[in-house]
Order: C-alpha cells, then sequence, then structure tokens
C-alpha cells in the first residue's frame, strides 16, 4: 500500500498563511500582513487542515487560540522559514553587500558614532547605513528576524556562549557639570557633600543595571566609601533613561551628571563641561560589537566591522590621553 505524500505542493503554499495566522492569531491580522483577504486565509488554513487530518486552531468569537498540534507544527514552520529568508539573502550577495544594519544604544549612536559616520561614507560611498538607535540587544534569533547585521552593546558583557561577540572599547566615568552651575553649588571636599547636590542619573545604563549603577561604582572607587555609604550619597536627584539625556541636563546647569567620558570628549576639550571631581573611574562596563551569525560572508558587514574597530581602537588611545591630561584615572 502506497503511503500518502503529506507535503504537496498545496501544503508548501498553505505553510505560509499558516505561520501568519500562528503569530497574529488572527485571520483577519494575517490577511492584512500578507495583503489577501481574510477568507483567503481561512480557506487555505482549512485546506491545511484536511490534508494533514488535524485541527490546527480552536476557532473562537473574535480570535484563534493553537492547538497542541497547532503549536508543536507552528514552532517547526517558523523556524523553516527564518531559515529559508536567511538562506535567500545569503544568495543575493551584490545586494547584500550594498548595505549594513546597525543597531546601538540611542546615546553611543547620536554622541559617538552619527559624527563618524561621515567618515566611513567618504571610503566606502557604496555601501549604505541602517543605522537603528534602540536600548539594549537582542537575540541572535531576533537579530535575524529583524535583519540587524551588527550590535554595538554597552554593559558588562554579552551572553559568553555568543561566540560572534567581541570587546570595542572600554570607558571611564566621570562627574561633571557646567560652570553656571559649579559657581552656584558648594565645591565637593568629601564624600558627604554629593548630598548637597543635583546628581543626575542614567537609570538604565546596561540591560538589568542595578538602580544609580554608575554613581554607584564611582563612588566606591574614587571615595573609598562602604556600599551603604554610597547608597546613603547617590540615591537622589533626577532619573534618565538616556545617558545622553542625563548629560544634556548638565550641560543646561541642571546638576551634576555621571558621564561616559567617551560621549563628552568633545564637550571637556571645548569647556562647555568641567569635572566636578577630577578622578576618572574605569568602569565595568565596556563596548561591545555582536555580529550575526549568519552574514559572516557578507562583505559590507565585514567592512563596516573592520572600520569600527580600528576606530575604536585610535579614539581609545586619544580619549586617555585627553583625560590623563584634566583628570587622575584610576
Amino acid at each position: 500500500m502506497r503511503t500518502q505524500k503529506l507535503v504537496t505542493p498545496l501544503v508548501l503554499h498553505a505553510l505560509k498563511y499558516f505561520d501568519a495566522a500562528a503569530r497574529n492569531l488572527s485571520f483577519t491580522r494575517a490577511a492584512a500582513e500578507l495583503h489577501v483577504t481574510q477568507g483567503a486565509v481561512s480557506q487555505q488554513i482549512k485546506g491545511l487542515e484536511e490534508q494533514i487530518g488535524a485541527r490546527l486552531f480552536v476557532r473562537m468569537t473574535r480570535s484563534l487560540r493553537l492547538t497542541r498540534e497547532g503549536s508543536e507544527l507552528h514552532r517547526v514552520v517558523n523556524r523553516l522559514l527564518q531559515e529559508l529568508e536567511l538562506q535567500l539573502q545569503a544568495i543575493q550577495p551584490s545586494l547584500n553587500n550594498k548595505s549594513v544594519a546597525i543597531r546601538s544604544s540611542p546615546s553611543f549612536s547620536m554622541m559617538w558614532l552619527m559624527p563618524r559616520l561621515s567618515g566611513f561614507g567618504r571610503l566606502y560611498p557604496e555601501i549604505e547605513i541602517h543605522l537603528r538607535g534602540e536600548l539594549f540587544g537582542m537575540s541572535a534569533l531576533k537579530m535575524s528576524a529583524e535583519s540587524i547585521d551588527i550590535l554595538v552593546l554597552y554593559g558588562q558583557g554579552p551572553d559568553q556562549s555568543n561566540h560572534h561577540a567581541s570587546r570595542l572599547m572600554s570607558e571611564y566615568l566621570l562627574p561633571v557639570a557646567n560652570n553656571d552651575y559649579l559657581a552656584r553649588y558648594p565645591a565637593l571636599a568629601q564624600a558627604s557633600d554629593f548630598t548637597g547636590h543635583i546628581l543626575l542619573h542614567d537609570d538604565s545604563p546596561w540591560e538589568n543595571a542595578p538602580p544609580y549603577a554608575e554613581w554607584g561604582e564611582w563612588m566606591r572607587i574614587a571615595t573609598q566609601c562602604s556600599d551603604n555609604e554610597v547608597q546613603d550619597f547617590v540615591r537622589h536627584g533626577h532619573q534618565y533613561n538616556l545617558s545622553h539625556l542625563a548629560i544634556n541636563a548638565a550641560t543646561y546647569g541642571q546638576g551634576m551628571a555621571m558621564a561616559r567620558t567617551s560621549l563628552i570628549l568633545d564637550e571637556l576639550s571645548q569647556g562647555q563641561l568641567q569635572p566636578t571631581v577630577p578622578i576618572c573611574v574605569k568602569a565595568s562596563a565596556a563596548y561591545f560589537l555582536v555580529i550575526n551569525e549568519h552574514v559572516g560572508n557578507k562583505k559590507s558587514v565585514n567592512i563596516f566591522k573592520d572600520w569600527l574597530t580600528e576606530e575604536c581602537r585610535e579614539f581609545e588611545t586619544q580619549r586617555n590621553a585627553i583625560l590623563s591630561g584634566i583628570a587622575r584615572l584610576v
């Protein structure tokens, strides 16, 4: 007796409709995503269920729910469709090598990377830059799903299982304010004096950072205070979700920010911001480069990776030389 062949052209065609319906749990939203009618989606799903002899969805009044069989099938189908998309992208070198998609934090994108991209553009005018400024990282699977080639992360290190990550650049922390603020508020003679100042905090310097992380780290090393004393001195002030916002507030005289020196080197050199205590503390966090594992052979990605690595190396040397002239590095 001949076994019925389940994987037919009709089944393969219906799987993309099934994937969209399973992700959206709605025939209506799936139809909008696929630019077809709701009836077309419903008909494809019905035909697929009849072909394989199992119900894939429980139809409710205004929504869908996957059955056990539907959930198991979708796990496989979704993975296979993503792998197929990646493979199709990989065999289009002429298209792929004209662009590079980068994701990094908004502060790093605006204050460090953006001013340097004009130099990259002059060297490689044929490569289009697609830059997204978003907080924190993303899984390898999500990088592939969203077609991100490169992540630039600031933190205490990416997942150790990620073999496509490399360290880009260290960072130093320095408390800064503008001249008007320093003229209005008391000088800092000892650690307890910080309670008399308006502290400006980036409350999410890296993913899952503890409260007051950067001010706390600087205080522990620069003043040799105990953890309890540090918390007493730094648990006040204004909170921001971007380093860029805290630094801007300091530039406008609204308080004292704990700055990542790589982001404010120009402001320090031009005197727009001044160290309130001339001690630079090497941060426990650093900048890391993560490459999408599926684009390792993409020429434009490798060009950008090499350029960024060299740019960071040169900048780190320059930054440390400037900092050592205005503060003590510890």
